[in-house]
Parts: C-alpha cells; structure tokens; sequence
C-alpha cells in the first residue's frame, strides 16, 4: 500500500512528547489518527476522503451547515455506512492510544509503594502481610452484551496497539505500514455480526482475552505478591470467574448441554495451557543429575513411575531427572483430558489441581531458587487456573425457581400446584417440611416433570456431575436474581439437598455437613435492599438454613445489584441504598456468628456501578471487605481493562493495592474508620428519598414516559442488534421493569442524554442545605466518589444532540413535556455539580478528564447525525429489502457511537 504524498502527516516527535507524560489522549495523537484514516480513504475512494476532510474541517469551525450539506451529498452518493466505517474506525483507534498511553503511564506493581505507604500510616509491616496473605480479588466476567464488537475487531484491535506502540517509539515504517493493512481488512469487514450471538462465541471472545492477556498479567501480579511476602502462596489472591454460560436469568439459550459445554472448554483450555508450560520447561531444565543432583523424593517419585516413561524417553531422561518428571507431569495432564469423556478408568492422571501443584512443589524443592524460577511460575499458573481456569456463577430468577418448587412440591404431595402464589408464612412452613422429610432422587420424577423444570432440576444434577468430575471450585455461587423473601433461599437449599450439592450435618451432635454451593440472593431493588438485613436475620432463625450456614463455614455470600437498583430508584437513591443496606448487614454480621461476603454487581457505566474499581473500594461502606473482593466485569470494560497485558497488570495490580488498603482499615479501624458519620446520613437520607421520588415521577408514575423513550432512544434497534446471546427483556411486556437494566443503559447513552447516570439529582441537591453537602462533598469519601462518578458521566451529555430526538416522539404534547423535565433537571443538576466541586466549568480541577472527554464530542456528533437521518428513513420506507439496509446502517452507527463513548452499558 503506498503513501499518498497528499495525506496529511505530523511530526512523529510531537506523539512521542506528549504519549511519554500524559496518560490522557492529545491533540497531537487525534492527528495522527485522522492521518491514518486519510491514508486509508486514500486507497478506497478519494472522493470519501474529501468528505471526512470536509466534516472534519467543519466540525473544528463549528460549521454546522457545511457538516449538513456535506453529510447529505454522502447520503446522495449511498455512502452513508462508508462514513460511520470511517469513523468508528478513527474512535477504534483513539481508543487504542488512550489504553497505550495508559499502559506507559502505569505503574505495573502498585505493591510495593502500598506497603511503604500503609507503614507511614502507622501499620506494622507483619500486620501488613498478614492482611495481604489472605487477600482475595475475585473479578467475574460476565455475558452482558455490552462489548458491541466482534472477535474479528477484537484480535485487530490487539495487534493494531502493537503497530502504534512501534509507530510511536521508533516511527517504525513496517509498523505504519502494517497499521494500514490492518485497517484496510477492517474496512472490508462488516462492523455488526449478522448472526445471533451465540453462548460459545461469548466464551470464546473472553477465553481469547483470558489465555492472550489475562492469565499472564495475573500470574505476574501473584509474583509480586509472593516477592512480598516472602514465601510461597498457598492460594490464588486472584480468582477468576464467570457467567458465560451460568447466567441463564431471561436467557433461554444457557441449556443445561451448554453450561456442560462451556466447563468442558474451560477445563480444556486451561489444561493446554499446562501442557504447554510443560513442554517450555522440558525443554529448559536440562540438567544433569551429574551435575545437580535430585532430592530422594524425586528420584522415589521416578522410580514409582518409570514405567510410564516410553523406552526412547526412559533412556533420553536416564540422566535428566527433571525433564523426566516434566514428562510424566505432562503425560498425566494429557490423561487428565481423555478422564473427562469416558466411562473407563484412567490410571495415570491426576484427580484434582492440589496433585499437580504437589509435583512441582516437589521439583522446586529440588533446585535452587534461581533455576527454579520457571517452576514457580507454573506453580503460580496451578494455583490461579486449577482444573477449572474460571469458577461458573448459576443464576435464575426466583420466578422460576418458584415455579420449579410448585410443581415438584404438587407432584410429591406437598402442596396443590398453587405453591408460589402463597403467602410467604406459608410457603416457609412447607418449606421446613420439606427440608425435614427423606431426601428425594431427583432422577426418578424427570420424565414427570414439565421441560422447564426439567432444565432447571437437570442444572443442579450437571452441576453434581461437573463438581465430581472436573473440579470441586468448577462451580460455587447459586444466584437468585431479583430476590424478595427468605423462602426464595430455602427453595434453592431444598435442591441443593435433593441433589447432593448439600450435605447437612447434625448441630446436636457437632457433626459438620458439607455445602458444595454458595447460596446468594442478588437483591436488586431499592425496596428488596432495604429489606436485606430482615431477609437474612430470618434465614439464620431457620434451623435447616442455619445448619447450611455451619455447613459452609458460616459464610453467606449476598450479591448487591447496582444496575436494576438504579434503574429502580434513580443513580443517587441507588448508590446510597447500596450503602446503607451493606452497613445494616454489617450491623448483623456483628450481631451473629456469620461472615456476610458480597458481591457487587457493577457495570461499566456509572448508573451501573461503572466508574474507579479503586476508588469505590476506598469509599466502601466501612467493614465491608475485610480481604475480599468479588464484582463483575462485563461487556466493553472486560476488553479495556485487560486486553493489553499492562493495562491487565496494572489493574489486577493496583485492585489488590486498593483491596489490602481497604482491608487494613477494615480490619484494624484506626482513627473511626469503621465508624459511619451520623451527621451524614443525617444529611444524604432526605437527598436519596427526594432523587428517587423525582426519578420515579418521571419513569415510572409519567404515562407517557414509555411512550418517548422508545420513540427518543434507538432502543427498537438496539432490541435487534446482535451484541449478545440474552433477550433484551425478561418477559415481552412494555414495561420498564421487564427492561434489562444493559438496553435501558445503552439506549439512553445512544441518544446522548444518559439519563439514567443524573436524573433526579438536580432536584436532590436542590433541596438540601447547599453549604452543609459541600461540607459533605470535602469530607465524606463516600459522597465525593458518587458526585465525582457522576460527573464524568454528565460531561458526555450532549443535550444538542439529545434534542434532535426528540422529533421521533410521534405525539409532540408528550415530546415536549417530558423534554422540558429532562432539560430543566439536567441545568439544575450541572449548578449543583459545579457548587460542590468548586469549579467553573465541569471537571475543570480534572484537566486531562475532561480535555480527553471534550475532544471527541464532535467526532460522536457525527455518528448521531447520521444516526437521525437514517432512522427518519427507515421510518418512511415502506419495502423489507430497504429497511434491511437501513437497519444494518443504523446497527452500524450504534457500534461507532459505543466504540466512542466506551463506557455504553
């Protein structure tokens, strides 16, 4: 591909300058990346090249009526999606500097620094470590389809970082030359998949980032945990997890077959990892038993196993003790893979991942610590991956549980078929009943079963099957989305029974049982999480729960939803809802002999829990970590924070900094850190009840509100685009409830509003004492963080472009009503945010922020423009074969919008 010696080009020591001391995107960077697109068009079509140069001069002139004649000449010539090709693509690549930049500006091992400078608050170093030994971060990457690219984009998106990163540093011209080629393949790719996304190819999408990134980036972080301490760790301070195929909450397509499937794959993947850690190492400890002689145990473990060694091997390794048993290890990982399938014994192979881990402890025993270096990083790997590489969530909504458990409790006599409809003191008392009588086979009533219960009770069996045969931590927490009520736990305690995944022992007679599953509500609304701590303190009177308690170390795991609670009660209400109930529920933990773990369900977006990981660990509610940390990482952010290996690093790095600082103050509460100010719920209780009362008068109590978001968002559209295998709703209704939280999020971000991330704060923050929540602001972290999250948030709100939706609302009374409440709310919100962060201008203390926000807002305004038009088209044509094209342009317009905000769902 040749240069064009019209294309515009900078100076490469310009990018450098600025790439080496900023982390936030540079005028000079937006440059280089227009120049890239230019050299591309140059190659495709002169005549697109003109029109991106016309937009964006235009643009940059803040002329608007060039911008409308030059995008309608576009649409005159049927070039409409080479234009959103273009742009995405030039986001695409803004994106990926960004993450460079983040990546050279990150500190890879935040651990050290940590340390030095929880000692100069007063903390002994043993204490320190102490906390750290037992640290664990427990990221759970989801299926939510917000990630609205393809594989094909993913992986180019990997190798075109690198070509930039060589651009940048030497203005390599293979890199350029590359970059270009790259980009070419891309503009002849289509942007949105045409088939539905299927369950394996979102295991594959993240297996790609797991084995590419991940598993690299985290064993390293464990090597600088293990340098810390000083010896070797007995567990993984990093567990990896999953919903890929457990989350079957409104998704028909999670089959028992599928969640099989998808463990296999695991257990696949991480066991040719192994295998080829094997074979490196093989390769690599040559040595002579002439030379470095073998402890006894290993020459007593060769001598056990020789047999097993092939006559041209035995012969090869007579001498080389160590690459023998390297061998053998490998032999019986490949053993390990053939044991999953069949029905027959297989001998020579390992039972669980402590077997292993036992082998190459017992080689590193063997060698110094110089030459074993390479063992303990495969230790390390051992201990991260296990046999399972990520531990699978199950979750289901508690209707269908409800419904499973009536109609096994009509089938055996229990009750009539009207179970779930009973009052919670009843359903209770059958509960016990039932929990009390003679475990039953669940295999012997399947065939009697209707197919949905059928699924469900197959779950629970596959799971037994799974747990037994690929590995006991293939699969911990049962979930129940959209718990209410304590009997929503003993449903799922009575399966766990039937099925053998609980086992209860006898309080009277101090036998202990054992439970195999983590039983966790997820209590999703304001009013579920204002109830949490009755929900539990009522379980724990149970004797049959009480008894699973002991069973599982007293442990209870509560999931807090942060996604469905905002779009309950607004973000505000939300946040400080989630606040509170966690403090209440520390507050019974206290009270009891209980651990309560929780587990945050965040999204990418601030009205989903998005923002810092490490500031919102530091502003937790007070005891509400002490070690632990489980959250998701879903949709887009699961590629942004861990697709490049540094930015991977640095996160995984600086989340256990933030989590061991968490942890010391948990832990040993110097100064009231454990203590909750008074003074300030005081304050911010009366702002959460007025936000939520002003949210839900717009969302819920509006009749016609129903009418204009799907008629001022592109949510018709986004319902049909294929991001990811879950329907967009959980039931067909046009509600807001059945809504998912995801759709909801995205369709508000599309039309630039995202109004689900402020509204209702404004008339919140009106209503208070202004000078006391400033107070608030300058000393409560808690209220700092929420305000400051939601700030980014409201930088990207374009209430131009938001507008210009409105014209799709096809009753104007309503449009205009409900657009007068948005706007009215939205001027109110933005006084209150510069009144209490003391600036002129959103985000002016943060520079960077809001330099980096601000430069690409034109860019976006580019893809909504044409967004419009198409949807005013599409709305005029009335034949399928021009609709089609319409709806893949306008499918194509909310991938470049999503690539240029990021942070969609």
């Amino acid at each position: 591909m040749q240069h064009s010696s019209t294309t515009h080009t900078i100076s490469q020591d310009s990018i450098i300058a600025h790439h080496a001391h900023s982390a936030a995107l540079q005028p000079s960077q937006m440059d280089f990346v227009s120049s890239m697109i230019l050299q591309l068009l140059e190659s495709v079509d002169k005549e697109l090249k003109d029109a991106f140069i016309a937009i964006k001069h235009s643009l940059e002139n803040a002329d608007n009526a060039t911008l409308t004649q030059t995008l309608s000449h576009i649409s005159s010539q049927d070039k409409t999606l080479s234009i959103i090709k273009a742009f995405t693509l030039y986001h695409m690549l803004l994106n990926i500097i960004e993450e460079l930049n983040l990546s050279d500006s990150a500190t890879l091992n935040a651990l050290p620094q940590t340390l030095l400078d929880l000692k100069n608050e007063g903390y002994d170093k043993q204490d320190i470590l102490k906390v750290l030994q037992n640290i664990a971060f427990y990221p759970v990457f989801t299926a939510h389809p917000t990630e609205s690219r393809r594989r094909t984009f993913l992986e180019a998106h990997h190798k075109m970082s690198k070509n930039i990163r060589d651009i940048f540093s030497s203005n390599d011209s293979q890199a350029r030359f590359e970059l270009l080629y790259r980009l070419n393949l891309l503009w002849h790719t289509h942007l949105v998949r045409s088939e539905k996304m299927e369950i394996l190819f979102e295991l594959d999408n993240l297996l790609y980032i797991i084995e590419s990134s991940i598993v690299e980036s985290a064993t390293q972080v464990l090597s600088d945990i293990q340098t810390l301490i000083g010896t070797s760790l007995k567990h993984s301070p990093i567990i990896l997890g999953s919903w890929v195929g457990g989350d079957r909450d409104g998704n028909p397509y999670v089959s028992n077959e599928i969640m099989t499937k998808v463990m296999k794959t695991a257990h696949r993947a991480i066991i040719e990892m192994y295998i080829k850690k094997c074979e490196k190492l093989i390769r690599e400890l040559s040595l002579s038993s002439d030379l470095k002689e073998p402890s006894a145990e290993l020459l007593q473990s060769l001598q056990l196993e020789k047999e097993q060694l092939p006559s041209t091997e035995s012969t090869l390794y007579a001498k080389e003790p160590f690459r023998a048993k390297l061998y053998l290890i490998k032999k019986k990982l490949q053993n390990r893979l053939i044991a999953i399938n069949t029905t027959d014994s297989v001998d020579f192979t390992y039972s669980n991942s402590k077997e292993l881990l036992g082998d190459i402890d017992m080689l590193i025993r063997s060698l110094d610590s110089l030459s074993a270096s390479g063992l303990v990083e495969f230790y390390n790997l051992v201990l991260l991956g296990g046999f399972h590489l990520l531990r699978l969530d199950f979750r289901e909504h508690r209707d269908v549980i409800l419904s499973a458990t009536s109609e096994i409790f009509c089938l055996i006599g229990l009750c009539d078929s009207d179970f779930k409809d009973m009052s919670e003191q009843k359903k209770y008392e059958i509960l016990n009943l039932a929990l009390s009588a003679k475990k039953l086979d669940l295999n012997t009533i399947l065939e009697e079963l209707s197919d949905s219960t059928r699924r469900f009770v197959g779950a629970f069996l596959r799971i037994a099957w799974a747990k037994k045969h690929i590995s006991e931590s293939i699969l911990q927490s049962f979930i129940i989305s959209m718990s209410s009520e304590p009997s929503d736990l003993l449903c799922v305690l009575w399966f766990a029974k039937q099925s053998g995944l609980w086992k209860p022992g006898k309080k009277k007679e101090s036998k202990k049982g054992r439970a195999k599953i983590s039983i966790a509500p997820l209590f999703e609304t304001i009013d579920d999480l204002q109830h949490a701590k009755h929900t539990i303190k009522t379980l724990y009177a149970n004797a049959h729960y009480q008894q699973y308690l002991l069973d599982n170390d007293n442990i209870q795991e509560i999931m807090v939803g942060y996604s469905d609670s905002s779009k309950d009660g607004g973000i505000f209400a939300s946040n400080y809802n989630l606040y509170f109930a966690i403090a209440d529920l520390i507050k019974l933990q206290n009270e009891l002999p209980l651990t309560i773990a929780f587990f945050h369900g965040r999204g990418g977006s601030v009205s989903r829990g998005g923002g810092s990981l490490e500031e919102a660990l530091l502003s937790a509610t007070p005891q509400s970590v002490c070690g632990v940390l489980k959250t998701t990482e879903q949709g887009e952010m699961i590629s942004a924070k861990y697709l490049n290996k540094n930015i991977a690093t640095k996160n995984l790095s600086s989340t256990i900094s933030a989590l061991l600082k968490k942890s010391m103050n948990d832990t040993f509460c110097i100064g009231g850190a454990c203590e909750i100010d008074p003074q300030m719920m005081k304050l911010l209780e009366p702002i959460s009840q007025v936000s939520c009362v002003a949210y839900r008068k717009l969302v819920y109590e509006d009749k016609g509100f129903m009418t204009y978001f799907k008629h001022a968002t592109p949510i018709e559209f986004i319902q049909n685009l294929n991001l990811g295998s879950r329907p967009s709703k959980r039931k067909d209704t046009q509600s807001v409830e059945d809504l998912r939280a995801i759709p909801w999020v995205f369709a508000w971000t599309q039309n630039r509003s995202i109004l689900p991330a402020w509204y209702g704060l404004g008339s919140a923050l009106a209503s208070g004492d202004k000078n006391a929540l400033k107070d608030c602001y300058a000393n409560s972290l808690f209220f700092k963080t929420t305000i400051d999250n939601i700030s980014q948030a409201f930088l990207k709100v374009d209430v131009e472009i938001a507008k210009l939706y409105n014209e799709f609302v096809p009753d104007k009374t309503i449009g205009d009503r409900i657009w007068e409440l948005i706007y009215t709310q939205y001027q109110l919100t933005l006084e209150h945010l510069l009144y209490l962060r003391g600036e002129n201008a959103l985000l002016d203390s943060e520079s960077e922020i809001r330099e980096s926000i601000l430069l690409r807002k034109p860019y976006l305004s580019v893809l909504n423009l044409t967004q419009i038009e198409l949807i005013k088209k599409y709305q005029t044509c009335h034949y399928p074969q021009a609709q089609e094209r319409l709806m893949e342009q306008i499918h194509a317009t909310i991938v470049g919008i999503a690539q240029g905000l990021r942070n969609t769902g």
